[in-house]
């Protein structure tokens, strides 16, 4: 077995995948990745992972129900969750799921999800967010909380925001 870190990513929108599985990549993980809870399951049966980074909203299926559902069954690997929609009431949710050893606001920059991964992977994990990880988020963002939803809806990104990550390489 090797000593590289498995990551296996959970996200369904394929830009963001192929850019966060290359810069993990880019940094000795080992990364594989899923676009639905199917393929997570899929995944881990075939070999399982050393830390699932998860989003919240995958279409048509969420996060904040389908993690504490594989946490009850016993089938949820200690866990990161990356997502745009991590207010206090998701917070709340997240929090309950023992698995789950951080989390990290979107957008972030490359060097936030490098410290979150390497602080998740840790032993013991993280304990929660990462010091200062929980703080990143969008301009207004308080309390490791993104800014309060806009008009757009309950937990809608702001108008401005065309839904993508925004993130900075540091260099």
């Amino acid at each position: 077995m090797s000593d590289t870190p498995r990551i296996l990513l959970l996200d369904n929108d394929a830009k963001i995948v192929e850019l966060v599985a290359w810069f993990l990549g880019s940094k000795g993980y080992e990364v594989r990745t899923a676009r639905s809870f199917a393929e997570l399951d899929a995944a881990l049966a075939a070999s399982g992972c050393d830390l699932l980074v998860s989003d919240v909203d995958l279409g048509t299926e969420s996060a904040l129900v389908e993690l504490p559902r594989r946490s009850a069954a016993g089938t949820l690997p200690r866990t990161l969750v990356v997502s745009g929609f991590l207010d206090a009431a998701n917070q709340g949710v997240l929090a309950a799921v023992p698995e789950v050893v951080g989390t990290l606001a979107k957008p972030f920059e490359f060097e936030a999800l490098e410290e979150a991964v390497a602080a998740a992977l840790a032993p013991g994990g993280a304990g929660g967010a990462p010091e200062g990880v929980a703080a990143e988020g969008p301009p207004g963002a308080r309390d490791g909380h993104p800014a309060p939803p806009t008009a757009d809806g309950p937990g809608s990104p702001p108008a401005d925001d065309d839904g993508w990550i925004e993130i900075t390489p540091q260099g």
